[in-house]
């Protein structure tokens, strides 16, 4: 989705529900090869220098610490999976992961303090859109309780 440029610059980043919707039972050093990967591809095709790559690891090695925060003690005896879960707490785990995964990829793209402002323009901006667009998603994908 990098071609909207939605006011010129929001692109939303719907590509964190693939750290996001990873099955967390799953073998942690696979997963943090497949989001290196994930992010050296989109590094490549967008020429960033390594900003994904660096994102999608941070935000791979913060999640277990996000979804204890979130779910508590039903993620510590591994009795959730995230799509079965309230919308509350989709869209809280959700919020959390793109300020983290954007903050980390602005910071390391601007790489100047002295344009802070920008830096959180960007981060508040594109990760709204990134949450309304992938919300939309997730809400499509989400299974119906019967």
């Amino acid at each position: 989705m990098d071609q909207i440029n939605f006011l010129g610059y929001i692109n939303p980043m719907i590509y964190v529900l693939f750290i996001f919707l990873y099955p967390f039972e799953n073998n942690r050093l696979l997963f943090l090869v497949l989001s290196f990967g994930l992010g050296l591809i989109l590094d490549t095709f967008q020429d960033t220098g390594g900003a994904h790559a660096a994102a999608c690891v941070t935000l791979t090695i913060v999640r277990p610490y996000l979804l204890k925060l979130v779910y508590g003690e039903s993620y510590k005896m591994k009795n959730i999976k995230v799509l079965t879960t309230g919308v509350d707490r989709i869209f809280l785990l959700l919020l959390l992961c793109v300020f983290i995964h954007h903050l980390v990829f602005y910071t390391l793209v601007i790489f100047n303090m002295s344009q802070i402002l920008q830096l959180l323009k960007m981060t508040l901006s594109v990760g709204i859109a990134s949450i309304v667009v992938s919300m939309t998603v997730l809400l499509l994908i989400k299974p119906r309780r019967s």
